[in-house]
C-alpha cells in the first residue's frame, strides 16, 4: 500500500470517557482547524452515544468499546486479579483500543492515535517529505512500561527517549505484526490483550503504554519508516487554563505550544504522586 503523502487527511482515533466529552468537544474544534484529518472515531461505552452524538454531531463515528476487543470487555478487565492496579482497568482498556483499532478499516494502512483531553494549537503534518512517518519525542522515563515491553516481546526496548507525546502515528500492519508477535512470545491461548494484562511488569499503578510499546517497536524494527521531531507542547493547560480553556486562551497558549493537554487535576495528583514514590523507592534502595 502507498504511503500517504504529507498532509494526506488520515483517520483520527479517540477512546473517551463521557467525563472528557467537554474537552473532546473542544479538541475535535481544532483537529478539524489543525490536523490532516479524514474522519474522527470516537470510542465509548453504547450509552454514551446519544449524548456524545449530540455534542459532536453525525460525522463522527462512534464505536462500542466493548465490541472492539474480541473477548475482552471492560467489565471482566475490572475482575482481573491484578495487585496494585489502582491505575483503573479503564486506563489500561484504552490503550489496548487504541491498538484494537489496527484491525478496524483494514483497507487504510495509517491512523492517528489522539488523546481525547489533549487539544491541538498549530497546525501539524505526520509525515515528512520522505514520507516517514513523524513521531514527536517525549522526555518522560516510568520503568514499569520498559519492565513490561521486555515481558511480552521478549527483549529490552533500546530506549532513547519517550513516546508519551498525547498522540501518535500508527501504521496498522506493524502494530498487527507486533500484537501477534506479543501473541507467540507470552504463553497460553488468550489473545494479545490479555497478554499484556497477564504479563505487566513492575510495581504500581502505571505499568503499561502503548505510546512507549509501540514507539519502541517500530524505532527498533523500522527505523527506516519514522523520524523523530521535538515539539513544544504543554501536559499541565488545566493548570494554565483551567478544566475547559476559552477559546482565546486556546490562541495565547497557541502562540508558544503546537498542542495541549487538559488533564484532570485527579490525574495530575496521582502522577505527582507516582513520581514522589518512585523518588522514595530511589532513595530507599540507595541506603540500603
Amino acid at each position: 500500500m502507498n504511503v500517504p503523502k504529507p498532509s494526506q487527511p488520515l483517520d483520527v482515533v479517540a477512546p473517551c470517557l463521557k467525563r472528557d466529552l467537554p474537552k473532546l468537544s473542544l479538541a475535535y474544534k481544532n483537529l478539524k482547524r489543525f490536523v490532516p484529518m479524514k474522519q474522527l472515531h470516537v470510542i465509548t461505552a453504547r450509552r454514551n452515544f446519544a449524548r456524545f452524538e449530540s455534542a459532536l454531531g453525525r460525522e463522527v463515528v462512534l464505536l462500542d468499546e466493548d465490541q472492539m476487543i474480541p473477548g475482552m470487555t471492560l467489565s471482566a478487565l475490572e475482575v482481573i486479579p491484578l495487585a496494585r492496579l489502582s491505575q483503573g482497568p479503564g486506563w489500561y482498556f484504552k490503550q489496548l483500543l487504541n491498538f484494537q483499532f489496527a484491525f478496524h478499516k483494514m483497507e487504510d494502512d495509517y491512523y492517528l492515535i489522539w488523546d481525547a483531553d489533549t487539544i491541538p494549537l498549530r497546525p501539524l503534518e505526520f509525515f515528512d517529505d520522505q514520507n516517514r512517518m513523524l513521531l514527536t519525542k517525549a522526555w518522560e522515563f516510568h520503568q514499569p512500561y520498559f519492565l513490561t515491553y521486555e515481558k511480552i516481546l521478549g527483549r529490552p526496548a533500546q530506549r532513547e527517549f519517550s513516546f508519551i507525546a498525547q498522540h501518535m502515528i500508527v501504521r496498522k500492519s506493524i502494530v498487527r505484526e507486533m500484537l501477534a508477535e506479543i501473541e507467540r512470545h507470552c504463553p497460553g491461548n488468550e489473545n494479545w490483550a490479555w497478554k499484556i494484562m497477564r504479563n505487566l511488569g513492575g510495581e504500581g499503578s502505571n505499568r503499561f503504554a502503548e505510546y512507549e510499546t509501540y514507539g519502541h517497536y517500530i524505532k527498533e524494527k523500522y527505523p527506516q519508516l519514522v523520524a523523530f521531531r521535538e515539539l513544544p507542547w504543554l501536559r499541565e493547560g488545566t493548570n494554565k487554563c483551567g478544566r475547559y480553556p476559552s477559546p482565546a486562551a486556546l490562541e495565547k497558549l497557541g502562540e508558544k505550544y503546537f498542542y495541549a493537554s487538559f488533564e484532570d487535576s485527579e490525574r495530575l495528583y496521582r502522577r505527582t504522586g507516582r513520581k514522589v514514590r518512585d523518588w522514595l523507592r530511589k532513595v530507599e534502595k540507595e541506603f540500603r
